[in-house]
């Protein structure tokens, strides 16, 4: 028993390693993306200073836990920076000097490390409720699947706020289902922390509040179904108010204890304060302003490998078989439906980033499936070698797109080599690639570049020949080399028909000679 234990640890602490190692070794590819620039740099300014002025329309919590290490080295930090505290700030120019100034490598390789172990925790609770709801072999499979996850690698080695929240939605609600399980206090007291906590990572948290709220009443109705309806009330109160009241003291302190009560909800208004009405969207080769209502649906069936929604695909065909009550349905569902629903209605059509909480719970949905399943390969042959096979190509499909997992994309579009085709933005070019680009430059001297985020694009890893974006001269007669951003090729079929002239449309005009990664397409005209 002893040695069957220990080979069951060992294997959670393999796949926990793996969860860890695959974005510690990506991650060191890549320059800051485009929000990282700000989001280190102001996290640093909230405890250096301590006041939250950059960056309010993400809640402080990650860029805090992010800039941790950050302390323990020695930076040039400048408390008077106008940048910082005039009457004007720029959050950008003041992370832009900060990083510059202090080593952008050193600081970003840093202000990572907390976010890859944000991921490794939620791992182990994707471990941990699996195994609770479902049995061992079910947290083992859903671990599994967690690691070698593409968005999840994705998103575990940015500074941003998306692993974050993932992280402390779940695991405030795992815990508000232990609840229900066993009623106890501290049950209660560590699901208002984790709310808290994912209330203090990223404004989108606020769905938690009415997910709470409901399955506390499914919870109240199934243990007092003969009782009237005050008792019931007065029963759920119990719970809310030091659960909600726990949260917001949390709030509270993560703000740095504000004296205006009302500091989270003029946070909340400053979310969409930045958005440019003339910005156009992109999907599957079309442009528009308002986006489309399917998007994120979209986004996640061609950003998420087939085997896991091969296997999702059965196990929701086959839900009647997980023979789990209504309210255990409706932990792992209604926050996948709350949350798909309101951010394919509010959110920016720019990344599948937006729906990463709903994967840990369709992850442990689909390990209670495989749970279900006879694998024995004397007396299920079929089903052994069938799941031995997608679990090799799920494995083969995440190591072979490597380092590139922010550009992953599935079989049904013809893999990463033409994602371009379908989405943009943070789905594959996020600014992440300079040193790669400076890299190739290095060794094509006369390279020109067009960029999407030019600024500064020299002074941090010295990259030359940048060229405007005005869409004359080069662009319409192109002669040597260009590398051009993935984000700006694909606009440049929208140039062409903003302008009327079909030789600024490269992406369907011209065919590259070579790759950077999957963020740059190389054109050579003699």
């Amino acid at each position: 028993m002893k040695n069957i234990n220990f080979y069951k640890n060992l294997l959670v602490i393999l796949f926990l390693s793996v969860v860890f190692i695959l974005p510690f070794l990506s991650m060191q590819n890549f320059s800051p993306a485009f929000d990282e620039i700000t989001h280190l740099p102001s996290g640093l300014s909230y405890l250096k200073t301590g006041e939250i002025k950059l960056n309010p329309q993400h809640p402080p919590l990650i860029k805090m836990l992010a800039v941790f290490p950050l302390l323990f080295l020695d930076l040039k930090f400048n408390a008077r920076d106008p940048n910082l505290i005039g009457p004007k700030t720029d959050e950008w120019q003041f992370g832009r000097d900060l990083l510059f100034n202090n080593g952008i490598d050193r600081l970003i390789f840093w202000g990572r490390i907390p976010i890859i172990l944000l991921s490794v925790l939620l791992g182990w609770y994707v471990f941990k409720w699996g195994k609770e709801l479902f049995g061992y072999k079910a947290g083992v499979m859903g671990l599994f699947i967690y690691a070698f996850m593409p968005n999840i690698i994705a998103h575990s080695q940015f500074v941003t706020m998306d692993i974050g929240v993932t992280a402390f939605s779940f695991i405030a609600t795992y815990y508000l289902w232990k609840f229900t399980v066993n009623p106890c206090n501290k049950n209660i007291l560590y699901s208002g922390l984790g709310l808290g906590l994912a209330l203090g990572s990223k404004f989108s948290a606020v769905f938690l509040l009415p997910i709470s709220l409901f399955l506390l009443a499914v919870y109240i109705q199934k243990k007092y179904p003969r009782v009237n309806w005050s008792i019931k009330i007065s029963a759920l109160l119990k719970i809310v108010v030091p659960m909600w009241g726990l949260a917001f003291l949390v709030i509270w302190g993560l703000y740095l204890f504000p004296k205006d009560i009302l500091f989270y909800w003029h946070g909340l208004n400053t979310v969409y304060a930045d958005r440019n009405p003339e910005h156009f969207y992109y999907l599957n080769g079309n442009f528009n302003h308002t986006g489309w209502w399917y998007y994120f649906l979209w986004a996640f069936i061609i950003k998420t490998p087939v085997t896991f929604l091969a296997v999702l695909g059965l196990a929701l065909v086959s839900y009647k078989k997980q023979k789990l009550s209504f309210l255990n349905n409706a932990f792992i569902f209604l926050p996948v439906i709350l949350f798909l629903f309101i951010t394919s209605w509010k959110a920016h059509n720019i990344g599948v980033r937006y729906i990463l909480p709903i994967y840990p719970f369709l992850i442990v949905y689909a390990g209670g499936f495989l749970n279900r399943l006879k694998i024995d390969i004397v007396k299920n042959t079929f089903i052994t070698i069938s799941v031995a096979v997608l679990g090799l190509w799920y494995v083969f499909s995440t190591v072979n797109i490597y380092p590139d997992y922010l550009s992953y994309f599935n079989e049904i579009v013809g893999g990463s080599k033409n994602g371009y085709k379908h989405l943009d933005d943070s789905n594959i070019e996020w600014g992440q690639d300079l040193k790669r680009l400076a890299a190739y430059q290095k060794k094509n001297p006369g390279l020109k570049i067009f960029l999407w985020t030019d600024s500064d694009a020299y002074r941090s890893y010295g990259i030359k020949n940048v060229l405007p974006l005005n869409f004359k001269g080069d662009w319409l007669n192109p002669s040597g080399k260009y590398a051009i951003s993935t984000h700006v090729l694909i606009r440049t079929r929208l140039a062409s028909q903003v302008y009327n002239n079909e030789l600024l449309d490269w992406m369907d005009r011209y065919k590259p000679v070579d790759r950077i990664g999957q963020s740059f397409f190389v054109y050579e005209f003699p």
